[in-house]
């Protein structure tokens, strides 16, 4: 039998990679391991977990790491992100770093009108960025998909709203205000506990009604903090209307939703179903747009969406064109 699998009772185990062990990382899959290949697997590190020091002194003390079979897509995807990772500019990682303080600065203290200057700075730099033509969608994609957390999760938004407002050939102004307006889109979850917001797994009936008024929270927030423009103001709360009026929190049919939030809740679904979670893998690119494209129709605008299709194809086009 290879050492690339282990069979354990009625169990499968696959051999891991130990490259992928490193300090704060967090797993979305449970580490087994042995010393030997005499000796039975033991469980090490449980998934959700980050990493601490001792955690990775204790780890790299075994000759031999698995992941359970049921686990396996889990590890695959995180060790794919991990290489690719490797590989992008540390300017770029800095970048999204210093872009994320930002967003976390103005969650704990939204009401800080300082920290809406800085949103308004970083979102010009980002354009800036996008609008550059060595700039590329996949290296950005590569970190968005590392985690999902309220904060990350604003940031990937960001990104990916840019870049389809760019394919639809908006102005520098209007990214500009797009960029505000999808980086505090979710706001208002402030303003909801942390143990709802953070749960992983399905959300009760009651818990889902305390989320639902995060749109009207953010939007609330954003206005007390000297926010004017009607365009970022209405991405910020309609960013879950749905063109056939199912959405919330003012149940707006089609034409009556403003671009922005139509562009925000676009790439928030999109985010939300391609980026790795602890209760659930991603979908992947292509069966996300797929879904959005089919499944989604009467949900999202058919329009933007193609365009949002338009932003990968182009990507897939510059990477051919450089192999």
């Amino acid at each position: 039998m290879s050492m690339s699998e282990y069979k354990m009772n009625t169990n499968t185990y696959y051999l891991v990679n130990k490259v992928i062990i490193d300090e704060n990382v967090e797993f979305f899959f449970n580490l087994y391991g042995k010393k030997s290949k005499e000796e039975d697997l033991s469980l090490l590190s449980i998934k959700g977990r980050k990493l601490v020091k001792y955690d990775i002194e204790n780890l790299l003390d075994y000759n031999y790491l698995y992941v359970h079979e049921d686990e396996k897509e889990f590890y695959e995807n995180h060790y794919n992100d991990f290489m690719r990772l490797k590989l992008i500019p540390e300017n770029m990682k800095s970048f999204y770093s210093t872009v994320g303080n930002t967003v976390n600065k103005m969650f704990e203290n939204p009401q800080s009108l300082k920290n809406v200057t800085e949103v308004e700075t970083i979102v010009n730099d980002m354009v800036s960025t996008i609008l550059h033509d060595n700039f590329s969608v996949s290296s950005f994609i590569t970190i968005l998909a590392s985690d999902y957390y309220t904060h990350t999760h604003s940031l990937n938004v960001t990104v990916y709203a840019l870049c389809l407002g760019k394919h639809m050939g908006m102005s520098k102004k209007d990214l500009e205000d797009l960029g505000v307006s999808a980086l505090l889109h979710d706001l208002g979850k402030s303003k909801i506990s942390d143990s709802i917001i953070n749960k992983n797994g399905l959300l009760s009936e009651h818990e889902f009604n305390e989320v639902k008024k995060h749109p009207m929270y953010g939007w609330a927030l954003a206005r007390q903090l000297g926010i004017t423009n009607k365009s970022i103001l209405a991405g910020i709360k309609n960013h879950h209307e749905r063109v056939d009026g199912t959405g919330y929190p003012d149940k707006l049919i089609d034409e009556q939703i403003d671009i922005f939030a139509k562009i925000i809740g676009i790439c928030d679904v999109f985010d939300a179903l391609t980026t790795n979670k602890s209760y659930k893998n991603s979908t992947g690119t292509f069966n996300t747009l797929v879904m959005m494209k089919k499944d989604m129709s009467k949900h999202l605008d058919g329009k933007i969406v193609n365009h949002f299709i338009g932003v990968f194809k182009e990507e897939m086009n510059k990477v051919q064109q450089n192999n």
